[in-house]
């Protein structure tokens, strides 16, 4: 990606996609598909399985708009706060149970409001919040420690390192595993791998028949609350709402999708920019004939609000 202002190319991002169907065969790439990469919170919608899985979605009644913040990378809107607050009311839980980590919301205006009031940001406002809550209701409903949930020893955690290895088409011990900023495990696998996660979750094909219905389950949910899994402005939400795909981007420049046609896409920004994820992924998206509203070029705009550059493909 480049952005460019006036008659020069100013910076450019460089990264690489690729294509899997639900086999792990690659349909189309650009730069290593074999190269590793942090899913970070792509990985959401896999890590959200043992809420199905374990019965712990049915047996405390968990509504769509809840499962789907428990994928979410949310801004903190009303709406995904209510629903983290539903979620953990419902497993018996509060907000201090929460061991996600605190830091402003995501959208600007609520970030605002939260400091004209005053407070300060509680975990329940970090965008990971939903993740944590659904760890949590597993744990209530099997009866697992809950203080200790967010370590990589704790047999949640082990299972979902199982899940994602599974749904990748990887061993255990093919998948590296780090801290995430949250606290619990993050994970790193190829690229390749990470988009056949996702071609597998949105068909279900190479997987169990167990996880395949949990996973519909988790896409669907996705699906029918794109605002639930981000919020206003942001890409996941507003290309759920356009197209017919499953989205989750991820921190440093990260984005996974799938189709129920029978592919994944992953995307990574090498340098970790975020800015350079949405028109990376129109392009990428557009040369699957996928119609996505709005353009792989972005204008720039300065402070007075006039043009003064664009972002999109360097060539």
């Amino acid at each position: 990606m480049a952005i460019r202002r006036g008659a020069i190319v100013e910076s450019v991002h460089r990264g690489r996609f690729v294509f899997c169907d639900p086999s792990g065969n690659v349909l189309d790439a650009a730069g290593d598909p074999d190269a590793y990469v942090y899913a970070r919170s792509s990985a959401k919608p896999f890590q959200a399985l043992p809420l199905l899985l374990s019965g712990a979605a049915d047996t405390f009644g968990l509504s769509d708009a809840e499962l789907a913040v428990a994928c979410a990378s949310h801004n903190a809107e009303e709406p995904h706060l209510e629903a983290v607050r539903s979620l953990l009311q419902k497993a018996g839980l509060s907000e201090d149970d929460l061991q996600s980590g605190a830091h402003p919301p995501m959208y600007a205006p609520e970030a605002a409001k939260l400091t004209r009031a005053g407070d300060e940001p509680r975990p329940i406002h970090g965008n990971c919040s939903g993740k944590h809550a659904g760890m949590l209701a597993v744990c209530a409903h099997e009866g697992l420690a809950t203080g200790g949930y967010r370590s990589p020893d704790h047999p949640l955690q082990l299972r979902i390192l199982e899940l994602v290895a599974e749904v990748c088409g990887l061993r255990n011990d093919e998948v590296l595993v780090a801290g995430d900023d949250c606290g619990v495990p993050a994970f790193a696998l190829p690229l390749k791998n990470l988009a056949t996660g996702f071609a597998r979750i949105t068909t279900g094909d190479g997987l169990s028949d167990e996880v395949a219905a949990a996973a519909a389950r988790v896409w669907r949910a996705m699906r029918a609350h794109p605002f639930m899994v981000a919020g206003t402005g942001r890409l996941d939400t507003e290309l759920m709402g356009s197209t017919d795909l499953v989205c989750k981007s991820g921190a440093e420049g990260v984005f996974a999708a799938g189709s129920s046609d029978g592919w994944g896409l992953a995307i990574k920004i090498s340098d970790g920019g975020g800015r350079a994820v949405r028109p990376a992924a129109v392009a990428a998206l557009g040369g699957r004939g996928v119609g996505v509203t709005g353009d792989e070029r972005r204008a720039t705009r300065g402070l007075h609000g006039e043009v003064v550059g664009e972002i999109g493909p360097l060539f």
